[in-house]
């Protein structure tokens, strides 16, 4: 049976405490690989999707992850109070946003900020920056 946290709780007891790159570490083993935890976190976006929360928000918001395995591109695309995400580069993203996966993981987790990571050059958004700040806000990441 493949490992899968059922919600970003069980994801950041994972990762509680940890610095991005033991975060990176402690979730690839776990979970098999750098492609399978950035799988099982984009499904915890998929699943987490609060509708009414992204009310009137349609786009592509591509994500590339650096990982200790080279750099992995995933889509999450927000439309008609659906949320669908995908491995895979966006066909006309709305926001690109590249960071590292540990870094990701603690940001999902609520362990950091992407002002923090950003201001630390960890994070970089070219697109709307406004849709990706609030990015955060569609889903029940606790």
């Amino acid at each position: 049976m493949e490992a899968r946290a059922r919600d970003f709780g069980e994801l950041r007891k994972l990762v509680e405490g940890s610095s991005a790159e033991e975060a990176e570490a402690k979730a690839t083993d776990f979970y098999g690989g750098p492609e399978e935890a950035l799988d099982v976190l984009f499904a915890l976006f998929q699943d987490s999707f609060v509708p009414e929360n992204a009310s009137g928000v349609a786009g592509e918001f591509q994500f590339d992850v650096t990982t200790q395995a080279g750099m992995r591109e995933y889509t999450v695309l927000v439309s008609d109070g659906r949320c669908e995400t995908r491995r895979g580069a966006g066909a006309s993203a709305t926001a690109v946003t590249a960071i590292g996966l540990g870094d990701l993981l603690l940001l999902s987790t609520g362990q950091t900020s992407g002002f923090h990571l950003s201001a630390e050059k960890r994070l970089t958004t070219r697109g709307d920056l406004g849709a990706a700040i609030g990015f955060k806000d569609w889903f029940r990441l606790g």
